[in-house]
């Protein structure tokens, strides 16, 4: 090995080390407020909370439209000459979306009951929403500076922390929730901005190359925003069809598989800018580094399936205290989401998406949503939170399987567990 693979592989370990410990920093920063949530808010005052944060997310998803995906992927082979041009194209994507995103989230406040009937919750919502789909993760990551992004997490975890602990005092106080989560949120989009100041000197904002950004990021979109938008809908989708406590059970244990599967998101940081790079140079090196990242995620997936089935009943009661009991058998139907998830994540974003199979991957997540869609409303309707969270891994399930063929197919499977 040279001394400047030496040097990248040292570097690689120390950046992996450095986003896991900061993304423990994240889990106790949960472990801290959903608990909180839980006793201060009550059922029926988390429920709204996790209905507006489902519309925040739909948003989100909705102005990112995959491109934070596209994004990392075109910076991480870019020169830093083209850095100001590729942030002036995000931008002005992002903003063209971002007007479409304020009419249909008035559409969806309207519609549903348990958001109209806070107006004020559901608009800081959907402000949180538009900023968090500016923020400049893709350009830290995919530039190789993992750590820089995930300091901006850190710092927005300690303000929101401090002034949700701060001012939330009863369950009448969903809007404050909102409203410390927007300040932090846009206090992080503000250091990010001012620590690549002189790289985005003068960046072109023209209209033509953002469309042209959002038609070339629509497969992606199709993939991995039809189904997480979906699946970031379903808290949202509840609230119209069945009452508020049902909305706070079933979003309970959404929140805490959303937890679980938010240890797998570190690795990405590190794995995909790489493995982009080296599908490149030297495709063998490039399904090794694919495997680990496989033997790692599926054991994070496995960890999390286990100890929600077997610690759910006493989980739940711990963290939410009385009256979420009803999020127990919800968490432990959610919990085959974690192995399933970890699968999919490393053929989609490590394999297929660095090999440009967008089509393939719009096709597999059309479908998954389409069978989730069609499941969670009779489901939905019929048995409440437990027929969401059965749907979720009908739809989970499908795509699934779809990826495995597609890449049996393709012979990615054979190159992919060709261990010579």
């Amino acid at each position: 090995m040279s001394s400047l693979e030496l040097t990248d592989s040292r570097q690689s370990r120390a950046d992996f080390v450095f986003v896991y410990i900061a993304y423990a920093l994240r889990y106790l920063y949960l472990l801290l407020l959903i608990p909180f949530y839980g006793r201060v808010l009550g059922v029926e005052g988390y429920g709204l909370v996790l209905a507006a944060m489902s519309l925040m997310n739909m948003v989100w998803l909705f102005v990112n439209w995959g491109f934070s995906t596209t994004g990392t992927r075109a910076i991480a082979t870019a020169a830093p000459a083209r850095y100001a041009e590729l942030f002036g194209e995000h931008f002005m994507a992002r903003a063209i979306l971002g007007v479409i995103a304020v009419l249909g989230a008035a559409i969806a406040i309207a519609l549903s009951p348990v958001l109209s009937a806070d107006p004020l919750t559901a608009v800081l919502a959907l402000a949180l929403g538009i900023v968090s789909a500016f923020n400049l993760g893709w350009y830290f990551t995919g530039s190789g500076r993992p750590r820089s992004s995930v300091k901006l997490e850190v710092l927005g975890f300690a303000i929101s922390l401090l002034l949700i602990l701060t001012l939330v005092r009863n369950q009448d106080d969903a809007d404050l929730v909102l409203a410390s989560l927007l300040c932090s949120g846009l206090a992080a989009l503000a250091v990010a901005h001012w620590w690549i100041r002189d790289e985005i000197a003068r960046p072109p904002f023209e209209l033509k190359a953002g469309l042209e950004l959002i038609r070339s990021s629509s497969t992606i979109f199709l993939y991995s925003g039809s189904s997480v938008l979906l699946i970031a809908s379903s808290t949202y989708l509840l609230s119209i069809l069945s009452t508020q406590a049902e909305v706070g059970a079933f979003g309970a244990a959404e929140r805490l598989v959303a937890v679980g599967l938010s240890m797998m998101g570190p690795a990405g940081q590190i794995f995909v800018p790489r493995i982009t790079a080296m599908f490149l140079q030297d495709a063998n090196a490039a399904y090794g580094l694919v495997r680990k990242a496989m033997f790692l995620l599926v054991g994070i997936g496995l960890c999390g399936l286990a100890c929600s089935l077997l610690l759910g009943h006493w989980i739940v009661p711990l963290i939410f205290g009385a009256g979420f009991e009803r999020s127990v058998p919800i968490l432990q139907y959610l919990a085959f989401v974690f192995p399933l998830s970890a699968i999919s994540l490393v053929l989609s974003s490590y394999v297929l998406i660095p090999l440009h199979k967008e089509n393939t991957l719009a096709k597999v997540a059309l479908f998954g949503a389409a069978v989730n869609l069609l499941c969670a409303i009779p489901l939905g309707i019929a048995h409440g939170a437990l027929g969401m969270a059965i749907a979720r891994i009908a739809g989970e399930l499908v795509v699934l399987v779809g990826l495995i063929y597609s890449c049996r197919k393709m012979g990615i499977l054979a190159r992919l567990f060709d261990f010579r």
